[in-house]
């Protein structure tokens, strides 16, 4: 998301990075936007929304609430609320985790949405010296680390979707929503809707994945001993509960509905990583997205904008002004940093990159 270089596409505003094999060409177009855009699997959006439509008229009545919908404060939870509970009237209950490490708009926006729409709620706090080893692991664990923070944002997030599971489970909640976007959903190979040619990168990123997962447990284990919590889940589904992303069975128009939201139910954008919001984070995105930085490369925020500049869902302007405006604060990463302990494995890894880091290493104790 930090800008680390002049040479960006025109386009789509990737930098160029050897990393990920994207190259700009004399019209400074990046390898990405030069090449006709993949065949995508047809969508058939009226069959969707009925395919949608049964999976919740299964569970109406059977409980006293029908699906639990996990709640971050962004625009893509905040919309999802209310096309659940406005347009389906689904009895819901919000599910805000708390990791210990969000901006306090991040449970402001969540608990205005849920006044608003007359949602009951409930702030999942995880334990915070369980979390801060968790993410210092996470952070700092070489074994992990990939030169865009990948892994971070890759871990923390199906953790996280396996507590909002499990919890759901505990609470006899047939249902959980999730507003991931479409890019997020393929990620975690959960799409439901693919070319042959994607279900072959699908089953590799899982392998992948897998692999990865049983090394992180492993290092861990070496570590720590055994997780308490699941940290490292093999899979984010939990038997009792079924788990959906709602964005694969609609078209996602993330401009449209921010405008949405703003007129419906007030809600504000949390601006802090630019003056023009696209999407919300916790804290610890500014930290990967640094890393990234440090290492010439675009992080997966970026390939997603990239993607939905592509489709035509997010327009060019918007990420343009998104770009110009993200300035790295440099006490915010050092105050994160002490805040999860860690001022001595991360000198470490900052060392090597000399002269680019000192701005960071300079406030580090």
């Amino acid at each position: 998301m930090f800008r680390y270089t002049n040479h960006v596409c025109r386009k789509c505003f990737l930098q160029n990075d050897p990393f990920h094999k994207v190259t700009l060409n004399e019209d400074g177009v990046c390898s990405l936007c030069a090449k006709p855009a993949p065949e995508e699997a047809r969508r058939d959006w009226d069959a969707l929304e009925k395919r949608f439509a049964a999976h919740l008229d299964r569970v109406r009545g059977i409980r006293p609430y029908e699906g639990l919908i996990m709640m971050s404060g962004g625009k893509d939870s905040a919309y999802l609320a209310d096309l659940l509970k406005e347009t389906y009237g689904m009895r819901l209950l919000g599910f805000i985790i708390d990791i210990n490490y969000e901006y306090p708009e991040t449970f402001e926006n969540a608990k205005t949405i849920a006044r608003k729409l007359d949602l009951p709620y409930v702030v999942f706090r995880q334990e915070p010296e369980a979390m801060r080893r968790y993410y210092r692991f996470l952070f700092t664990e070489k074994a992990l680390l990939q030169p865009d923070g990948g892994q971070v944002c890759t871990f923390c997030g199906r953790f996280l979707i396996h507590s909002a599971c499990a919890f759901a489970r505990r609470m006899g909640i047939p249902l959980v929503f999730s507003g991931h976007n479409p890019d997020q959903i393929f990620l975690m190979g959960e799409s439901i809707h693919n070319t042959p040619e994607q279900e072959v990168l699908i089953e590799f990123l899982m392998e992948t994945l897998s692999e990865e997962t049983g090394k992180a447990l492993a290092r861990w284990r070496e570590s720590y001993g055994e997780p308490e919590l699941p940290l490292f889940p093999d899979s984010i589904h939990v038997e009792g509960t079924e788990l959906l992303f709602p964005f694969q069975y609609f078209p996602y128009r993330p401009e449209a509905m921010m405008r949405h939201v703003r007129e419906r139910l007030q809600w504000l954008p949390i601006k802090r990583f630019s003056k023009t919001y696209i999407a919300s984070g916790c804290r610890l995105v500014k930290l990967w997205a640094y890393m990234a930085y440090l290492n010439n490369t675009n992080s997966y925020v970026d390939f997603e904008f990239c993607n939905q500049i592509r489709n035509g869902t997010l327009s060019a302007d918007t990420v343009r002004q998104f770009y110009e405006q993200a300035e790295i604060d440099y006490e915010e990463l050092a105050e994160l940093i002490a805040e999860l302990d860690m001022a001595g494995p991360m000198k470490a890894l900052l060392a090597p990159y000399g002269e680019k880091a000192e701005a960071l290493l300079r406030l580090l104790p």
